[in-house]
């Protein structure tokens, strides 16, 4: 019998080649962002918390460290903004307003931990119904700022490190998350000269307009005709990227026994039309979310294909079927 030593050897080297697994990533989506992060810190998971508009409540604290913003109108024609955290955690935010149950189906694509104070009738319910990771306000992590003149509503804050610490430690929810995430791409190297994002929710309190800067690539927040920028930092909000869509709604007749305005539908479920606004260009899209825990996503409106976005900052605008966005 005649032994191939070295053909032997060399087979099984080739064998060890195939098998060995590849090298582990240095560096991976963020789930929300799509920036490029280090293995681990991609995927804390995420806060919701309900920051107001009213005019009382300017300049809001911890909207520039969000990593995606929903603003959408509630009663009397008031936006309200719902920032996602998970990049980091500011340790102030607010302030810290009610949840409206509308909210409840875009902060559940994340199964996030949700920070607010109190909230409408069908909020609190559906927070029960659909098990929430429910924060509300409590001494542990919010306090309030009173300030001459301004009523007790528009003066609670919260530390969103301390909701998410203690929503781990206290209350034994999962530090990490998993959800699918939105397609990805770099920003443009070369973006459009200059482009200026007008969107119409109710009244020009609550109209912005967003200029974009092809320097940094970023579209720059301006409200009620001023800046808008950060209480503790003063840095003006700015975003990578920008989508409006349009949702369908309706009122209903006031609580029964208060006289107050009931909070509206909203058609958060099902498709509509959209805008994507990124380098400094509008692309015509349709939305899609099937379900209340499925993600909304962007589609091309002629070719139907999802649309990628830019990796940074997010911020959805959600206008009512009386308002409008554009583009000059």
């Amino acid at each position: 019998m005649i032994w191939y030593w070295g053909a032997n050897t060399t087979v099984k080297e080739e064998e060890q080649k195939k098998v060995e697994p590849p090298p582990p990533p240095t560096e991976v989506d963020h789930l929300i962002t799509g920036v490029k992060v280090a293995p681990g810190s991609h995927n804390y998971h995420p806060v919701a918390v309900m920051i107001e508009n009213s005019t009382a409540a300017r300049p809001q604290a911890g909207l520039t460290s969000a990593d995606l913003v929903y603003e959408i109108v509630t009663e009397g024609g008031i936006t309200r903004f719902m920032g996602i955290y998970s990049s980091n955690f500011p340790t102030k935010a607010g302030p810290v307003r009610s949840a409206r149950s509308y909210f409840i189906d875009y902060l559940s694509e994340f199964d996030a931990f949700y920070a607010h104070a109190g909230g409408s009738p069908t909020a609190i319910e559906r927070i029960r119904q659909y098990g929430i990771k429910d924060y509300p306000h409590s001494a542990d992590a919010y306090w309030r700022e009173p300030r001459r003149g301004v009523a007790s509503e528009h003066t609670l804050f919260t530390d969103v490190s301390k909701i998410y610490n203690f929503g781990v430690s206290k209350k034994g929810w999962d530090p990490r998350a998993e959800f699918k995430t939105w397609l990805f791409k770099d920003p443009s190297a070369t973006p459009a000269a200059t482009a200026t994002v007008t969107i119409n929710f109710s009244s020009g309190q609550f109209n912005t307009v967003w200029n974009f800067d092809p320097v940094t690539n970023m579209y720059m927040r301006t409200m009620a005709g001023s800046p808008h920028k950060d209480a503790v930092t003063g840095a003006q909000i700015a975003v990578r990227t920008l989508a409006a869509i349009s949702v369908p709604h309706s009122a209903n007749p006031p609580y029964k026994g208060t006289g107050k305005e009931s909070e509206w539908n909203m058609t958060t479920i099902g498709e509509g039309a959209a805008t994507l606004f990124q380098d400094g260009t509008a692309t015509a899209a349709r939305w899609k979310k099937p379900s209340r825990t499925e993600r909304l996503r962007l589609y091309d409106a002629t070719t139907g294909t999802e649309l990628e976005v830019n990796r940074g900052k997010i911020w959805i605008a959600v206008v009512p079927q009386g308002g409008s966005y554009s583009q000059i």
